[in-house]
């Protein structure tokens, strides 16, 4: 198992900025090519409410009474949107809001804890950029996970359908065909997780564990 923390270091050791985008992208081609990292388990885990805490709210309109209000991701697990609701999920387009956020220590050290043994992570969200996320992941929080672990399942790119439950279970379906029978998965809605654990029934030799993630007070 290659240790990702002394690739890292050799490949960015050089102090100028035209050598250290070369071997960034040296470090990134690795990834792809080597996947230096478990090949059957797996720890997953929601973004918002899990990872990070944002201002970023879905906007909603009603076309009936035309009056418009916001929503928290914990809110808008609850809300039941219905055919005269118009929805906006602009903020969560928006990077700089989500730089802004407060990272949740307890799942970030999880998620450290794995990324430092060789354990692959991924990141399965209802976001619609998986780029952003790969961005403000190796950016702004410090890990350069592979980008084909990460599903922003609202993202076209995937093809994904349905609700987010369903997504979410589809996104899982993917990393089964990667390869992958060991999960744990970290999400803050339980019908999420309800989903999710229903594909043990589904695929002979899988496990999946599931975790409520808890929001903090802050």
């Amino acid at each position: 198992m290659f240790d990702l923390q002394i690739v890292e270091v050799m490949v960015a050791t050089k102090s100028t900025d035209e050598t250290k985008v070369r071997h960034i992208k040296t470090f990134e081609a690795f990834l792809l090519t080597e996947k230096p990292y478990s090949k059957d388990e797996i720890v997953v885990f929601d973004l918002d409410d899990t990872l990070v805490i944002t201002d970023a709210k879905i906007k909603v309109c009603d076309h009936f009474t035309g009056k418009c209000f916001s929503l928290t991701p914990e809110e808008f697990n609850e809300f039941e949107a219905k055919k005269q609701h118009e929805l906006d999920f602009t903020d969560f387009a928006d990077i700089e809001i989500m730089k802004a956020g407060k990272l949740i220590k307890y799942y970030l050290d999880i998620f450290k804890r794995n990324y430092k043994r060789g354990i692959a992570v991924g990141i399965v969200t209802a976001r619609d950029d998986r780029d952003m996320i790969y961005t403000w992941l190796r950016e702004h929080v410090g890990f350069r996970i592979d980008k084909d672990l990460i599903f922003a399942i609202s993202d076209n790119v995937h093809g994904f359908k349905g609700s987010i439950a369903d997504r979410k279970k589809q996104a899982f379906e993917a990393y089964i065909k990667m390869g992958y029978t060991n999960f744990k998965f970290y999400d803050d809605d339980i019908a999420n997780l309800k989903l999710v654990k229903s594909l043990e029934k589904e695929h002979l030799n899988i496990q999946i564990y599931t975790k409520k993630a808890k929001k903090p007070k802050y």
